[in-house]
């Protein structure tokens, strides 16, 4: 069992969004791809200097192959979230503004179901396997799959936050 992690993406922001709707979208995205859904950590906790502090965790997980497991880890960070009434296209609405901060974090896993490290020759078969029969499909297919699925949750976020136009030009790759 080998783990290959991918580059962190980091998304900063500070201003007025929606975080019902960057909520909401996110995890409709990770959903609706076949991402199991876990958020192990959620902590809220008052500022002195107004608003409130959070820190949301989740951690997605998807079966790709037999062999290969897909995860995702996002960390959401926000200091001075107020809740504030904005007027929009003439109605009045409830938004957030904070600072706030992003981490995307994903790793390909082999091997999840333990299949390989039963006895210490399939420990020895199974690196033989990776380093040198399935190290250019890792490398190729598997970790840029799932590297261009972090880019894709990543503008997805951008556009909730209103920091880009909509669309992406990763928008045809996987």
């Amino acid at each position: 069992m080998t783990d290959y992690d991918l580059p962190q993406e980091i998304l900063k922001f500070k201003g007025i969004f929606d975080m019902d709707l960057l909520y909401r979208s996110m995890r409709d995205w990770l959903t609706r791809r076949g991402y199991y859904f876990e958020e192990p950590t959620y902590k809220n906790k008052p500022n002195p200097m107004g608003g409130v502090e959070d820190e949301i965790t989740w951690v997605c997980w998807r079966k790709e192959t037999d062999y290969f497991k897909f995860w995702i880890t996002v960390d959401f960070h926000t200091w001075e979230l107020k809740t504030i009434e904005v007027i929009e296209k003439g109605k009045k609405k409830k938004m957030n503004q904070a600072r706030l901060t992003i981490y995307f974090n994903a790793k390909v896993e082999t091997d999840y179901q333990h299949r390989w490290d039963k006895t210490p020759f399939l420990i020895w078969l199974n690196n033989i396997y990776e380093k040198y029969i399935i190290k250019p499909e890792i490398d190729n297919i598997y970790t840029d799959k799932l590297y261009y699925y972090v880019l894709k949750l990543h503008n997805i976020t951008k556009e909730c936050l209103g920091m880009e136009a909509k669309g992406s030009e990763y928008g045809d790759v996987w």
